[in-house]
């Protein structure tokens, strides 16, 4: 049976952007188990322990249909700021986020001296090992349109306009000045910018 996977940024003992995950889950649990009903929510299963009230914390909500478990930890950032052009395997599936990750484990193991990968199908570019991508041109930022996984925070940056979904292969990598990464757990305005130049093949 297939188990699935929400990670979500508590701050200040505070689960945020929890409508875009609950978003998420519904659809993945419809998706599967059409017929099913589930009994439980995001907001009343989350309880944040007291030892995890202060500071940035990663839930990790491992789920099913009927049955979930939830574990928090300390978050530390990864800086990323070199990232390697791994092509993916054309059959990978990664549309709904599944706890399984070994395909992308092993994708990974191919970085070299990089920070991440960067996973291309076909020349075109999806996301990193972990977050998806924007890069910018022009004071403009623009993401691929087809990300191996759409994350919550790409759909809420893409549905307020402040990313632009567009096809970019690989060969056009040299348009852009810098990309960020970003996830739950990586803040748009917070993270880093990174050089496109720090891009190898």
């Amino acid at each position: 049976m297939k188990q699935f996977l929400e990670t979500i940024c508590i701050c200040q003992g505070i689960p945020q952007h929890l409508e875009w995950h609950q978003l998420r889950v519904d659809a993945t649990l419809q998706h599967f188990y059409p017929a099913h009903h589930h009994s439980w929510t995001l907001l009343n299963c989350i309880k944040v322990p007291p030892e995890f009230h202060e500071g940035i914390v990663r839930c990790r909500i491992e789920y099913v249909a009927n049955r979930f478990s939830i574990h928090y930890y300390p978050y530390r950032s990864r800086n990323i700021k070199s990232l390697k052009l791994v092509e993916g395997p054309l059959e990978f599936d990664y549309r709904f986020k599944y706890a399984d990750r070994k395909i992308l484990e092993d994708l990974y193991q191919q970085k070299g001296d990089a920070d991440d990968i960067l996973i291309t199908r076909h020349g075109w570019i999806t996301d990193t090992s972990i977050a998806n991508i924007a890069f910018e041109k022009n004071g403009r930022w623009y993401t691929p349109s087809i990300p191996l996984l759409a994350g919550t925070t790409w759909k809420r940056l893409v549905s307020s306009g402040i990313l632009i979904p567009t096809p970019i292969h690989k060969s056009q990598l040299h348009l852009f000045e810098s990309f960020k990464l970003f996830n739950a757990m990586r803040e748009w305005d917070l993270v880093d910018k990174g050089s496109v130049k720090n891009i190898s093949i």
